[in-house]
């Protein structure tokens, strides 16, 4: 017996898509039970991956296509939904955790490396894991992690988004300040790369550059160093990251703020106004110098 019920599909997708999603039941490709719910490959537009969860007797739908994206429950989280309680699968209702809990350490071992040998993800998330005590051979691991080499659509973000989330949770436990650097150059890189229509991965690094903020503040770099390279960041490349001064404040010191705010001026004197949204980027920062209580020209 499934938790959820046919009325309960229909009042979180909606008549309309509901009425889609009864009409896509040939396009679900796998249907899989895992703990706690079930997950599936659904075809459309694209192939999408699509995550059905029992959290404490509720239905929550997560899938991967840009409907989902906006925070709607869509057609093929309902397509999935029907054959579950068609009795397709069963919603992860075995014992996995006690049957775990019989094993012993050995045997766990051999279990979980012989699973991540065959999951990548699995892999991924382990190998972080295990570099934590070698820095070095962690910023290898992640530059192979997170350089692209072609263009990826919009499934192909969400993949990599997640794997900058695990890089970037990782990066959160060492908060190690080249580590963050790096992972900022490599996913601002893919941002030329990538359908990220949405935004999703901009938000992420927006969050890295904020992590790395504090990471300064903890261990500040050499200062015209890390001005430098906020500049680039910022004005010189392809436009779509926002560096928010104030953050790097305590990082840059008055010797870093002196430098940025001269690499500004300096770009501000040059401007021609043919990129408008440059323009904009440069008067902001002015601003956000002007706006400073701590800064004195």
């Amino acid at each position: 017996m499934t938790w959820f019920s046919e009325d309960e599909l229909r009042r979180q997708a909606g008549d309309v898509s509901f009425a889609r999603g009864a009409k896509y039941l040939e396009s679900v490709e796998t249907l899989d039970d895992v703990a706690g719910g079930v997950t599936a490959v659904v075809s459309g537009t694209d192939r999408y991956t699509v995550r059905l969860r029992n959290v404490d007797g509720e239905l929550v739908g997560e899938c991967s296509c840009p409907h989902a994206a906006d925070g709607f429950f869509c057609k093929h989280c309902v397509a999935v939904g029907l054959l579950v309680l068609e009795g397709v699968a069963d919603g992860g209702a075995a014992d996995i955790r006690g049957y775990v809990e019989t094993l012993d350490r050995d045997e766990l071992i051999e279990l979980l490396v012989g699973h991540a040998n065959e999951d990548p993800v699995l892999f991924r998330k382990l190998s972080l894991k295990a570099g934590r005590g070698d820095l070095d051979a962690l910023r290898r691991h992640v530059e192979g992690t997170l350089r692209l080499r072609g263009f990826v659509g919009f499934q192909g973000t969400v993949a990599y988004t997640e794997k900058v989330r695990e890089v970037l949770a990782t990066a959160r436990e060492l908060m190690d300040g080249p580590l963050l650097c790096r992972v900022i150059e490599l996913v601002v890189e893919a941002l030329d790369f990538v359908e990220d229509s949405f935004g999703v991965l901009g938000s992420e690094v927006s969050g890295a550059l904020a992590l790395y903020a504090e990471a300064c503040a903890d261990t500040p770099p050499e200062p015209k160093e890390l001005a430098e390279w906020l500049l680039r960041l910022d004005l010189d490349g392809s436009g779509r990251v926002d560096v928010n001064i104030a953050d790097f404040t305590a990082g840059l010191g008055f010797e870093g703020l002196a430098v940025f705010r001269a690499g500004v001026e300096e770009r501000w004197r040059l401007d021609d106004g043919e990129d408008p949204y440059r323009s904009r980027k440069l008067q902001r920062l002015r601003e956000g110098f002007a706006a400073m209580r701590n800064w004195k020209a």
